[in-house]
């Protein structure tokens, strides 16, 4: 018997658990929002989870963040590093955590290194085009696909179908989702955010992220292209998510939006495959 289509209200109300961040993390986010926000007290707020403290210390001190020297002091490293890229820090350890569930239909190992790898690169082409800060760029690439693990975890009859149909038909997964149900992971990553009480920039940017067109001229336009250009990249490079089994193709409309011309499409595709390997650094010692 064929799957009825599910709406989004319809897979909301499957979900029994809200994937959640700890406490202390969303007083984080919230605090580096604060203008007048103290290194002392992103400390304090940091000190009061202990092994989120001891984790972020020995990022801090991984070849990834290339340090002169280490940093035996979280303080120390808040002041170092600044209050936007503790942030990242928080957040990526904290989702990383949350969503540890393993599928048959799907390929964990996979979404996250994906996941990675676009989240080095939209801090990449934020730094070059100053579309927006580059760690919230970094964020937005990092849980922009998280709407894809609601789906798997709460719709997994849908899930084996959209990946079906992506691969007889050699669509991307948001074009097969759209096939199968009147809903995409793109709304559903949104909703999350806002549970999360995350920024409105990376929300409007998610939802959106499928559907150029719908934000045109609209002020986060240019995050929906990023997110656009990131995939674009990562699909030449076969760094691709279950269910992603199109040709990779970009509008041309990214282009003009990023603020770069395709002769840059050499320098950053030679970049990315530092990426590939800084996303493993980055999850071995975000998920470790």
């Amino acid at each position: 018997m064929p799957l009825s289509r599910s709406s989004f209200q319809d897979i909301i109300e499957r979900i029994h658990t809200i994937p959640s961040l700890p406490e202390v993390v969303m007083q984080v986010c919230r605090l580096v929002n604060d203008p007048h926000a103290s290194a002392s007290q992103v400390n304090a707020l940091m000190v009061k989870d202990p092994a989120m403290a001891a984790k972020m210390l020995r990022m801090v001190n991984s070849v990834y963040y290339g340090l002169p020297e280490p940093v035996n002091d979280l303080e120390k490293a808040i002041l170092v590093l600044g209050f936007k890229t503790v942030r990242s820090i928080a957040l990526s350890v904290s989702v990383l955590n949350a969503f540890q569930q393993q599928s048959a239909n799907f390929n964990m190992k996979s979404f996250w290194a994906h996941s990675a790898v676009s989240a080095g690169i939209c801090r990449l082409i934020a730094g070059k085009t100053k579309i927006c800060d580059p760690e919230l760029a970094f964020i937005i690439g990092l849980l922009k696909d998280l709407g894809k693990l609601i789906l798997v975890e709460n719709a997994s009859e849908e899930v084996r179908a959209i990946i079906a149909v992506a691969r007889e038909f050699r669509l991307s997964f948001p074009v097969a989702t759209r096939k199968v149900m009147d809903t995409d992971d793109g709304e559903l990553c949104a909703w999350l955010m806002q549970t999360w009480n995350l920024d409105v920039d990376l929300i409007q940017a998610v939802r959106s992220q499928y559907d150029l067109e719908s934000v045109e001229g609209k002020p986060h336009a240019r995050l929906v292209a990023m997110c656009q250009f990131a995939e674009y990249l990562c699909a030449l490079k076969k760094i691709r998510v279950s269910g992603n089994c199109d040709e990779a193709n970009l509008d041309p409309r990214v282009w003009t939006l990023i603020g770069l011309d395709k002769t840059a499409l050499v320098e950053v595709l030679t970049v990315v495959n530092d990426e590939v390997d800084n996303a493993r650094q980055f999850l071995l010692l975000a998920g470790g």
